[in-house]
């Protein structure tokens, strides 16, 4: 069984070393205030991803955590106006992570702010692009609701020393948004990319190879930076630092504990009947057709199995549509105990995990808190994107 964990706690690190954090700690410590000046501090974090590679004298794209580096490819101007003390976590291809790696980020941002004398912006994440909306979610829901600092994660399509690249200007922009947000009294984990931030928990990767590489389907903006304002104007429906105490909360365990059923023509009941029924899981999402729509011997096939392993199942939308039950299956759906939710997969993936340390044994309070707004991953009145009609 998952539980949740003190999130300060070395010794449930995985990847990094427990000294080389401490000592990081204590070289923050031995800032002096004469050297910060009036700049902004921020720690970076690097843990890999096309930002923090540099390219060899053959061409290849290799890791390269050298933050001054990329400072200085990115734009002289920004250490004038911001001291970045960057800390190695690790550096991996970010499609290899699983959550022992977003476990040792949340204990690398906790165990630093909560050990730090200096007073600093927040943070920033150097990120692999394939896996960033997981792990941004990962963060934002194991963070809670007290969170008293921003964490912005941004990445690149092209390394900082290409000559057309998008890693100077995304590094430039969440440097900005975080300071933004602190000067704002904001406290909240954002991706950065192109331009546009979005919300972690909003956020899906839409392009692989285009700036503008990330989208928020179900929320409005957080910023944007084509008006070209400056200081950054952030969006209105952020609200300022919850009064909630501090309390982050790692779980255990590498993999996840959900299966994701995608909707496919041809998709066979028994052979989804047959994952279900592994031990391993402990609950299931139907990840629909585009009208929360799935074939009915699908979910068939899951409920009996769901209900005699007092398991529960979900349904999200790849367009992260609301459910409104239009159609027969769905109403059908609804009938045999599938609950709906109102947020992108990566953050249904990791509130559930969440949702199974909390609430194992009450499938109705776990229902409930799966689909209540947890750290703003279920878009409100204000922050719910609609499109416009032409």
């Amino acid at each position: 069984m998952r539980k949740l964990h003190d999130a300060t706690d070395l010794s449930k690190l995985s990847h990094v070393s427990a000294k080389d954090l401490e000592d990081f700690v204590a070289a923050l410590n031995d800032i002096r205030l004469n050297d910060v000046g009036s700049r902004k501090v921020v720690v970076a974090i690097g843990t890999g991803g096309t930002v923090a590679m540099r390219i060899t004298d053959d061409g290849q794209w290799v890791p390269d955590l050298n933050f001054e580096g990329v400072m200085d490819h990115a734009s002289p101007q920004l250490k004038e106006h911001f001291l970045v003390k960057g800390f190695d976590a690790f550096s991996i291809d970010s499609s290899q992570m699983n959550y022992s790696h977003t476990r040792d980020l949340v204990i690398c941002l906790s165990y630093i702010w909560q050990n730090i004398d200096i007073h600093i912006a927040g943070f920033l994440v150097l990120h692999g692009t394939d896996t960033m909306t997981y792990s941004s979610a990962a963060v934002s829901l194991m963070m809670g609701q007290g969170l008293p600092f921003s964490v912005c994660f941004t990445g690149a399509q092209k390394p900082i020393q290409e000559p057309i690249n998008d890693a100077a200007t995304n590094l430039r922009n969440a440097l900005y948004t975080l300071e933004a947000l602190y000067e704002n009294n904001m406290a909240e984990v954002v991706v950065v990319m192109g331009d546009m931030a979005v919300l972690g928990t909003s956020s899906e990767k839409i392009d692989d190879s285009q700036a503008n590489a990330f989208e928020a389907p179900l929320h409005k903006y957080v910023a944007r930076f084509n008006r070209l304002d400056y200081p950054i104007k952030l969006a209105g429906w952020l609200k300022p630092k919850r009064s909630e105490i501090f309390a982050p909360r790692i779980w255990n365990g590498d993999y996840s504990h959900t299966l994701v059923v995608k909707s496919h023509l041809g998709l066979c009941p028994d052979t989804i009947a047959r994952q279900v029924t592994d031990e391993q899981i402990k609950a299931v999402i139907l990840y629909s057709y585009g009208g929360n729509t799935v074939y009915e011997p699908i979910f068939e096939a899951i409920m009996p199995i769901a209900k005699k392993k007092n398991m529960p199942v979900f349904v999200v939308s790849p367009v992260n549509a609301e459910l409104r039950a239009t159609y027969v299956s769905a109403h059908k759906m609804i009938e045999q105990g599938v609950v709906p939710l109102y947020m992108t997969l990566s953050a249904a993936l990791a509130k559930i995990e969440i949702a199974l340390c909390l609430h194992a044994k009450d499938m109705k309070a776990l229902a409930t808190f799966m689909q209540e707004s947890y750290v703003g991953e279920v878009p409100s009145t204000e922050s719910r994107y609609i499109a416009e009609k032409h």
